[in-house]
C-alpha cells in the first residue's frame, strides 16, 4: 500500500533554465511564469536545476542571495560501459528568485564541476541531465521532504523526475509526476545510461499506466520498450503528459501512441509583457513612444550600439520587421531573408539572434544578409529584455518563420505589446494568433505555409503597410496592399494593434495559466491516487 496526496500544495519544479539565473529561450520564460503563478496562488514552490556554474559568479551570488546548503554533500562512484569506475561529488546552493527558493546542484570536485558547472547551459547536456538525476535522488534520500507533486520540464529534467518518482514510490509515496514536453528532443540511449550504474534510476518494479489500468513494470523493461528514447520513456512514466499547444500534442501522440491521450494536458504558454511597459522601454531606449518615430531611431540604434552583428540598416528603411530566437535553421530566419527580395525595398529586418554554436547556419545567414545590403541586420549578442520589448513595440510586424515550433512564445509577446504577427503554419504557432484571412474584424496576424517565401513576403508587407497607416494616418499606405484580406481589413478600418493586445489579454495571461496549472495538477493527483490503490 502506498500513499497519494489528498491535495497538492508543495510542488517541485525541475528544469534546466530558470529566470535570470540561467535561461536561453522559451523554456526558461515558461517555467519562470509557472513558478510565479503558483506562488501567487499560494502553493509552496521549490525549483531544482543544475547550477551551470552560476554559483561561481559573484554577481549571481549577490543578486540571488546564494548560500551553500551545508548538509547536502554526496560523493559516490559510477560504473561506465568501459567497466571503469568514475567518481562524482555533488553539492548544492540555494538561491532566492522572487521569493521562490531555487536549489542549484553543483560539482564539488574538478571532474564533476568541469561538466556539471559548465556555463553553457546545454554543453555536456547528457552528463548534466545524468548528474541532475543523481543529485535529486540523493536529495530525496538525505532529506525528509516529500512533495505533493513533481513537474519536470523537457528531456534534460526527465530522468531526475522519473528517478524521484520511483524512489518515492519505493518509500511508500505515490507522488504525482507531470512531464512537460516544450520541445521534443529525440534523444535516445542504451539502458546503461539511465541505469543505477550511471544516471541512477533503480531497476525496480513500479506502477505505470497502460490503457485503462496501472500495471507493474521494471524500469529497464519500460526503457527498452521505447528503445531508450528519453521523452517517450518519461511520457510513459508520467501521471500526466503535458505540452504547450494542441498542434504539438497531436504530433507527440502520433509518435508515442494515441492511447496516452486520456492522460495528457495542454498548458499554453503565457506572457507578462504589457504594452505600457514596452512603450516606456521604447521611449527610454529608442527615444520616443511614437512607434513611427521609434522605428526611425531604431535604425541608428542597431547600427551604432556595441553589439556583435551581421549586416546593417540603411536610412531608407521605412518599415521594420522584427524576429528573434536561437540561430538555428528550425527558426527559419533564412526564409524571411529570402522573402525580403519579394517585398518593397524600404521594408527591413532586425533579428535578435541567440547563437548556439551553429557556425554553418550563421555563415549562411551572413551570405543572405549580404544579398540585401542595408535591409537586414542580425544581432549576435543577447540583449536585455527591455530592448526586445522596445523593438517589438516599435515594429510594424513581428515574424516567426519557423520550420518547427511547438508553441512560439515570441508570438504572444509581440502581440502583447500591440504588434501583429506573421507565423508559419507549423506546430502550435497558428494557435497563437487570430488569422486575419478568416476574421478581418478581430484578427491579429496571418499564418502562412512553411517555406513559402512569396506568401511570407506578401503577408509581412501588407501588415507592415496596415500598421504604418495606424501609426501615421497616411492613407496612401493602403493603396499598395497586395492581398484581398488586407484590403478587407483596410476597408473595415480594423485596428489590428488593438486586436493583438485584446487577444493576449483574453487568452495568454497569468490568470489563464493559473487555471490550467490547477486543472493539470489535479488530474495528475487523481492518476497518482489510481496508482496508489493498484495492488
Amino acid at each position: 500500500m502506498i500513499i497519494a496526496p489528498a491535495s497538492v500544495r508543495n510542488i517541485w519544479l525541475l528544469t534546466f533554465e530558470f529566470g535570470d539565473i540561467a535561461s536561453l529561450g522559451g523554456l526558461g520564460r515558461a517555467v519562470t511564469l509557472y513558478a510565479k503563478v503558483l506562488k501567487r496562488l499560494g502553493y509552496n514552490v521549490k525549483v531544482f536545476m543544475p547550477s551551470h556554474g552560476r554559483h561561481l559568479s559573484e554577481e549571481h551570488r549577490r543578486r540571488f542571495s546564494m548560500k551553500p546548503i551545508e548538509w547536502f554533500r554526496v560523493c559516490r562512484d559510477r560504473l561506465g560501459v568501459d567497466m571503469n569506475v568514475y567518481r562524482y561529488c555533488l553539492g548544492a546552493e540555494e538561491a532566492i528568485v522572487n521569493d521562490i527558493p531555487v536549489i542549484l546542484f553543483k560539482g564539488l570536485d574538478e571532474a564533476t564541476g568541469r561538466v556539471f558547472d559548465s556555463w553553457d547551459i546545454y554543453t555536456y547536456a547528457e552528463e548534466k541531465a545524468c548528474l541532475f538525476a543523481r543529485a535529486l535522488m540523493h536529495w530525496v534520500e538525505a532529506g525528509n521532504e516529500v512533495p505533493d507533486l513533481i513537474h519536470a520540464n523537457d528531456w534534460t529534467s526527465a530522468l531526475a523526475g522519473v528517478a524521484a518518482k520511483i524512489l518515492l514510490e519505493i518509500r511508500g509515496y505515490a507522488v504525482p509526476l507531470v512531464y512537460s514536453i516544450h520541445l521534443l528532443s529525440f534523444r535516445a540511449f542504451p539502458w546503461h545510461y539511465a541505469s543505477c550504474e550511471w544516471c541512477g534510476l533503480p531497476d525496480a518494479p513500479h506502477r505505470v499506466w497502460e490503457p485503462n489500468k496501472h500495471v507493474f513494470r521494471c524500469t529497464s523493461h519500460l526503457w527498452n520498450s521505447v528503445r531508450g528514447e528519453v521523452d517517450w520513456f518519461a511520457a510513459l512514466e508520467a501521471d500526466v503528459l503535458a505540452t504547450n499547444s494542441w498542434g504539438y500534442l497531436r504530433e507527440i501522440l502520433d509518435r508515442f501512441g494515441w492511447w496516452m491521450a486520456e492522460k495528457t494536458f495542454v498548458i499554453h504558454n503565457v506572457t507578462d509583457w504589457r504594452e505600457e511597459e514596452a512603450r516606456k522601454s521604447a521611449e527610454s531606449i529608442l527615444g520616443s513612444s511614437n512607434r513611427a518615430e521609434a522605428r526611425r531611431n531604431a535604425i541608428a540604434w542597431v547600427n551604432s550600439y556595441g553589439l556583435r552583428r551581421i549586416g546593417y540598416l540603411s536610412n531608407a528603411c521605412k518599415y521594420i520587421v522584427v524576429a528573434g530566437g536561437r540561430l538555428t535553421s528550425l527558426k527559419g530566419f533564412d526564409i524571411m531573408l529570402k522573402a525580403l527580395r519579394f517585398t518593397s525595398a524600404d521594408l527591413c529586418l532586425v533579428v535578435f539572434g541567440i547563437p548556439i554554436g551553429d557556425s554553418g547556419y550563421e555563415h549562411y545567414l551572413k551570405d543572405l544578409v549580404n544579398e540585401v545590403p542595408g535591409r537586414a541586420i542580425i544581432i549576435l549578442d543577447q540583449v536585455h529584455s527591455a530592448v526586445l520589448k522596445a523593438f517589438s513595440y516599435a515594429a510594424n510586424v513581428f515574424v516567426v518563420p519557423s520550420r518547427y515550433e511547438p508553441f512560439g512564445i515570441v508570438s504572444i509577446e509581440a502581440q502583447a505589446v500591440g504588434t501583429p504577427v506573421v507565423v508559419s503554419n507549423v506546430g502550435g504557432l497558428p494557435e497563437t494568433i487570430i488569422d486575419l484571412r478568416h476574421d478581418t474584424a478581430t484578427g491579429t496576424g496571418v499564418s502562412v505555409p512553411p517555406e513559402d517565401v512569396y506568401a511570407l513576403a506578401e503577408a509581412v508587407e501588407d501588415i507592415a503597410r496596415l500598421t504604418q497607416f495606424i501609426d501615421t494616418g497616411d492613407h496612401s499606405e493602403l493603396n499598395n496592399l497586395r492581398s484581398w484580406w488586407a484590403r478587407e481589413v483596410a476597408k473595415a478600418r480594423t485596428s489590428i494593434r488593438a486586436n493583438a493586445v485584446n487577444w493576449i489579454e483574453r487568452r495568454f495571461r497569468e490568470s489563464n495559466l493559473a487555471e490550467l496549472l490547477k486543472l493539470c495538477y489535479e488530474k495528475a493527483r487523481l492518476y497518482a491516487y489510481y496508482r496508489a490503490v493498484t495492488t
